[in-house]
């Protein structure tokens, strides 16, 4: 099954690189230019062959170290995703997760509509004295854990006192910053 999967693999991605001219794409899988000339004058029912043969005529080679980056960067990516979740659930503007994390409009809207977040038009409520002051005293209580509240860290500060305080998230952002 794995040479099977291998063979119609590795010639799917030479046929690809072929009909684009991209033939130096295929030198560097290690194919001559006479293998390449003879997979072009292949019959699909020779191809058909080749796919399914039990015998594989590439090999994998594993390069852990990329291997570990990738998995790594999928890990950050999936952690991201989560956190602009969590930031959009607690009321993030587009204004602000594009200082995080340099989304469009379009990909806002787009992450909202997944999330079933229905945005209103205009501005967001203003803070009274009452809760600038809650947050305040919030802000003061976490304020020693960061440095800069545009950090992933003081991202998490942010959502901690929307959590804790029912607030827009978008309101504690542009109040701290002014602070």
């Amino acid at each position: 099954m794995l040479h099977t999967s291998l063979n119609q693999a590795v010639l799917s991605e030479i046929f690809t690189h072929l009909r684009n001219g991209n033939i130096k794409s295929c030198q560097r899988l290690g194919f001559s230019e006479e293998e390449l000339n003879e997979i072009q004058q292949l019959s699909a029912d020779e191809v058909f062959d080749i796919e399914n043969s039990h015998l594989s005529f590439a090999k994998i080679s594993i390069n852990h170290e990329v291997f570990w980056k990738i998995i790594a960067l999928a890990k950050n990516n999936t952690q991201e995703r989560r956190i602009i979740a969590r930031a959009l659930m607690l009321g993030a503007s587009i204004e602000m997760l594009h200082t995080y994390f340099g989304l469009t409009s379009s990909e806002v809207s787009a992450q909202r509509k997944l999330l079933g977040i229905e945005e209103k038009e205009g501005r967001k409520p203003l803070a009274n004295d009452e809760l600038q002051t809650t947050i305040w005293h919030l802000w003061k209580q976490h304020k020693t854990e960061i440095t800069d509240i545009y950090t992933l860290a003081g991202l998490e500060t942010l959502m901690l006192i929307a959590e804790e305080t029912g607030t827009d998230l978008t309101v504690i952002w542009k109040l701290i910053s002014q602070w």
